[in-house]
């Protein structure tokens, strides 16, 4: 059996959607970090076996006329980037998927029961105000 991929949020990445929150709300954050991320992993999986296939995405820069503007010249037409989203369907082996999906939702029971649990911590810690 292929080891399960999980797709999980970096701590740099979450400290910065943190920071603008409360001790509590960031503590919840990390508490279901990883239920949210076995549930983003079962949905992702649901998806593929009902496709039948993975989609790709990356970020794709175009270049396109754009207007820029100078002080002495004003505005003028100049060349810009932009970005868009490419999907690219991927091959998979739907059993092994089944087999993966099948895994993750064993996983999510004991997820929630942690994400729970710490949650009740964290609301012990920083009690609401």
């Amino acid at each position: 059996m292929a080891p399960l991929k999980f797709v999980f949020i970096s701590p740099a990445i979450l400290a910065l959607l943190s920071s603008c929150s409360t001790p509590l709300e960031q503590c919840l954050t990390t508490a279901n970090s990883e239920y949210y991320a076995i549930s983003s992993g079962i949905a992702e999986s649901e998806r593929n076996v009902t496709r039948g296939y993975a989609v790709h995405s990356q970020t794709v820069p175009y270049t396109y006329t754009g207007s820029c503007y100078d002080y002495y010249i004003g505005s003028y037409s100049c060349p810009q980037t932009g970005y868009r989203t490419q999907e690219t369907p991927v091959a998979i082996d739907v059993n092994e998927e089944r087999r993966k999906l099948s895994s993750l939702r064993k996983m999510l029971p004991a997820a929630s029961t942690r994400a729970n649990a710490a949650a009740e911590q964290c609301r012990a810690t920083y009690p609401a105000s």
